[in-house]
């Protein structure tokens, strides 16, 4: 289902969508856009698995801590 709305558009915003889509889908992307902004499932950043990988030949024995 779809309802006439108007809108307003920066011209440049306007191009653009004109350039990539055509005269015709320019709703359509529109709809594209806010409906991917709107209601697509963001994913939850964590920290986990943020860090650098290291190797193993760079860890050290404990008697080497040590003395």
């Amino acid at each position: 289902m779809y309802v006439r709305k108007a809108i307003k558009l920066r011209e440049e915003i306007y191009l653009a969508l004109k350039k990539e889509s055509g005269e015709e889908g320019v709703s359509e992307k529109i709809n594209e856009i806010l409906y991917d902004a709107l209601f697509k499932v963001k994913a939850k950043k964590s920290l986990f698995g943020t860090m650098a990988r290291t190797e193993k030949s760079d860890l050290r024995d404990r008697e080497d801590r040590i003395g």
